[in-house]
């Protein structure tokens, strides 16, 4: 866990417990993110981007704009934020998560995220967000210590069932 996720911690310690209610309350956004896997020798391996404000790790996700559907939204963030092109798996999203995302000027808000899972992947050296982000392939076992969203966690390791049985 890095500095900064303790202190993220440390800090939701001092929400109330009232507006934490208040936003689990209201209707979540919806947003979607991209899993990109791959195996090396034998070992699975996920890319994960930093996010642009705390530099935390992340994999690509974002909103879904007008006129895209779920899927569509995935691959277009994954291209945006990782420079990966891909085929997102036809079965639908892996799976589902909720977090809060903190947004000091407008209030936090709860975000519901169907995670999509990215096949036939190609990384490219230069993409849209390359200068704001950094990327990189690591061991899944490590990626699962270095995410803040626990909700996310349960998903990557579907995601995991699922690129081993493909």
């Amino acid at each position: 866990m890095s500095p900064f996720d303790r202190l993220k911690r440390l800090l939701d310690l001092f929400h109330t417990p009232e507006a934490a209610n208040d936003v689990k309350a209201r209707k979540p956004a919806r947003q979607v993110a991209a899993i990109a896997l791959r195996s090396i020798d034998g070992a699975c391996e996920i890319l994960m981007v930093t996010s642009r404000d705390t530099g935390r790790w992340i994999v690509p996700k974002g909103w879904i704009e007008p006129g895209e559907d779920g899927g569509t939204a995935a691959a277009r963030e994954a291209w945006e934020e990782a420079g990966l092109r891909g085929d997102i798996d036809p079965g639908g999203p892996v799976g589902s998560f909720r977090y809060i995302k903190q947004r000091p000027r407008r209030g936090d808000l709860l975000c519901e995220v169907d995670v999509y899972l990215l096949h036939n992947v190609s990384i490219t050296s230069e993409w849209p967000e390359k200068t704001e982000r950094t990327r990189r392939w690591l061991p899944v076992a490590q990626a699962l210590d270095l995410i803040a969203e626990d909700g996310l966690r349960p998903v990557i390791c579907q995601a995991v069932i699922i690129h081993k049985a493909a």
